[in-house]
């Protein structure tokens, strides 16, 4: 039994230690292969070559003005030959000034490389000329240019502005959206009923009715005419409509007809404040009382004085204790006198004739002044009056068929101006709304918070 036990430990033992060898030889290869790094070698890449695309022309390209730039110099930094600069300007200037572009003014220009690939030639150029106009410059062929003048299609449209007065009528009514062009047709229009230095008070209504044009593209707009405009004084409204009879001149008219236009402006000048009255006071330089033929209009030199009315130039010079001094004959043995002048008005001379609002000189203090101003008098059949007291009235009004025509325009206003209102009411409301949605509720204390 031994023996046989012997026997199989001496077969078994060997095999044993065979398997066991072979196993730790192939474990130690294996872990000798994986610690070798393998190494990949890449072909080295060519270079790829670069490939330029150049564009070709033509070229197109809106240039912008800036302070200091002519169209020539433009057109020099684009590569075009001052020579050919010189033909697109003086072709231009058939139908625009190049010297009335504006700073900030786009210049849309198309050209192409010459043939000799040195400098380039201009093909085609626009710009706009003013709101209702753009112009377009064409190459005909050679070194020849055409421009050609377009009207500029524009949206008519009506604007509506109402207000009151807290600074003064210019800066309350510019503040309500009003434009200048607006405003100086206002102010000359009522002039001849309003006495803007002592009728025009805060909280003083206004309001204007005027159409606009505007060009879709870019959003500007121009005004056009007054067409309606409103004061109300001391609870009382006056009321001027721009009408145009048939085979007539436009001009303003109250709602009964009459022109707001009379013979003579109260106010010869725009802006200014009274210094000075009719009748007796005392001489600022001589010292005693004496009649004062006249008003002083107080108004910084330079200020533009307008002729009273139409009529024909007396006397323009120097004139004693006046100083520079203009004398207008009216119609009716009416005179007026302007002293104390700046200068006179380039073409304003004895003989000649001038119209109702047509500057004749500026503001100064020649003669015997001691300040700026224009002395103004009012001169009737060799009488001095007062010009802020002279009743006068229209110089025309309509009847028969211009005045049907008339109330017909007004009914026509007066519907489109309601409607406006309406739009614009409409527009408040909407705007409150939408701020009461967009605004958080206010805060409110939880009664079951409370102390008891």
């Amino acid at each position: 039994m031994k023996q046989s036990i012997a026997k199989l430990i001496a077969i078994v033992f060997p095999l044993v230690l065979a398997y066991g060898l072979t196993f730790y030889v192939s474990f130690k290869n294996l872990q000798e292969n994986d610690s070798v790094t393998t190494q990949v070698v890449v072909p080295p890449q060519q270079p790829s070559e670069e490939v330029s695309e150049v564009e070709e022309g033509p070229y197109d390209e809106t240039l912008t003005l800036k302070e200091g730039d002519t169209l020539a110099n433009i057109l020099s930094r684009l590569g075009i030959p001052s020579s050919q600069a010189h033909e697109v300007i003086t072709a231009l200037a058939k139908v625009f000034n190049p010297k009335d572009l504006k700073i900030d003014q786009e210049v849309y220009v198309i050209y192409d490389t010459q043939p000799n690939g040195e400098n380039y030639d201009l093909k085609f150029l626009r710009l706009r000329s003013d709101i209702d106009h753009y112009v377009e410059l064409v190459r005909t062929g050679g070194s020849l240019f055409q421009a050609t003048k377009y009207k500029k299609e524009l949206k008519h449209e009506y604007s509506n502005i109402n207000g009151s007065i807290k600074i003064s009528l210019y800066a309350d009514a510019l503040k309500a959206g009003a434009s200048p062009k607006m405003l100086y047709d206002m102010i000359k229009a009522f002039s001849y009923d309003v006495d803007f230095q002592r009728d025009i008070q805060p909280g003083t209504e206004f309001s204007l009715f005027y159409d606009t044009y505007k060009d879709e593209d870019s959003g500007h707009e121009r005004p056009g005419e007054l067409l309606y405009a409103k004061l109300v004084l001391d609870d009382k409204p006056h009321e001027i409509y721009r009408f145009q009879p048939l085979g007539g001149v436009p001009g303003y008219y109250t709602s009964l007809g009459e022109a707001v236009q009379k013979a003579l402006l109260r106010t010869p000048i725009d802006g200014a404040r009274i210094n000075s009255g009719f009748g007796n006071r005392k001489h600022p330089i001589k010292g005693y009382t004496k009649m004062h033929k006249g008003v002083d209009f107080g108004a910084p030199t330079g200020t533009p004085i307008m002729a009273a009315g139409d009529g024909i130039v007396e006397r323009c010079n120097k004139y004693g204790a006046y100083g520079n001094y203009i004398c207008i004959r009216h119609v009716g043995n009416t005179k007026t006198v302007y002293a104390h002048l700046h200068r006179f008005a380039k073409g304003v001379s004895a003989g000649s004739k001038v119209r109702q609002g047509q500057v004749i000189g500026y503001v100064g203090a020649t003669g015997n002044a001691t300040g700026a101003h224009l002395h103004f008098e009012l001169i009737r059949n060799g009488k001095h009056e007062n010009p802020q007291k002279v009743t006068q009235l229209p110089k025309t009004k309509l009847t028969g068929a211009a005045f049907n025509e008339f109330k017909a325009f007004i009914a026509k206003i007066q519907q489109t101006k309601k409607e406006k209102d309406q739009i614009a009411m409409d527009r408040n409301e909407s705007r409150l709304e939408s701020e009461e949605l967009q605004s958080p509720p206010p805060f409110k204390i939880d009664s079951s918070l409370k102390s008891s």
